[in-house]
């Protein structure tokens, strides 16, 4: 089992901020302080769980990332809360501040910065079996298949993703497929980068995926985290 966001280590993490937000500015190119849903699964290297904690009945907000943000001033504090029990993925850091992705039972996630000292680790199994990525995995209108591939160490996926422009009848549309064994968790997809590429990631009961843009047309992606329908 591994604990990628213990207490101890969101802590220890967050004393050595200015290392993390040289690397999280390197990584996806974005200000270190930036924590949004379009660029969640591409811009860390690692991804965890976690779940609120605090006294029944209190409310942790998230924070925003504008200049100054995140921290206590009231500008950067969101209407936007969860409670403690409430179970988020975690991504980068920045000072005392974890970036989380909530995902409720229904309706549109939430991203943004949580305190720290707010969350403890949920152990996620490492190397996890492979039976537990099989499925049909979805995020809104896009789709990913995972099933057993020609060898038992094998996973095959398919998968299908849209973009909707703003007027009626622009669809675009893109496809992925490829075979391959996870490694620590993360499955790749694709050798050629001038064809489509993408990478899954297993954290617990979520399948994170992140592509190169190259899986379909105009602005058509496979990034954002899936849940296994049932």
């Amino acid at each position: 089992m591994k604990s990628l966001w213990s207490r101890t280590a969101l802590l220890l993490v967050a004393a050595c901020c200015a290392a993390s937000q040289a690397g999280a500015q390197e990584e996806g190119g974005n200000p270190a302080n930036w924590c949004r849903n379009g660029a969640f699964t591409r811009d860390s290297k690692e991804f965890g769980l976690a779940r609120v904690r605090g006294e029944k009945g209190s409310r942790v907000h998230f924070y925003g990332e504008e200049e100054g943000c995140p921290g206590p001033d009231v500008k950067c504090r969101r209407k936007a809360y969860l409670v403690p029990g409430d179970e988020v993925i975690t991504s980068r850091t920045f000072g005392d501040w974890v970036c989380a992705w909530f995902q409720p039972a229904r309706g549109a996630e939430t991203v943004g910065w949580l305190a720290a000292d707010r969350l403890e680790t949920v152990a996620t199994a490492e190397n996890a079996p492979l039976a537990l990525w099989l499925g049909t995995w979805a995020f809104y209108d896009n789709s990913l298949r995972v099933s057993r591939g020609r060898r038992v160490d094998v996973l095959s996926v398919s998968g299908d993703a849209t973009w909707h422009g703003v007027n009626p009848g622009n669809v675009h549309v893109g496809e992925i497929s490829g075979e391959g064994t996870p490694v620590d968790d993360t499955l790749k997809l694709g050798a050629d980068p001038e064809d489509c590429q993408a990478k899954l990631r297993l954290v617990g009961p979520y399948l994170l995926v992140t592509d190169n843009k190259q899986c379909g047309g105009v602005n058509v992606t496979f990034d954002g985290v899936y849940r296994r329908k049932k």
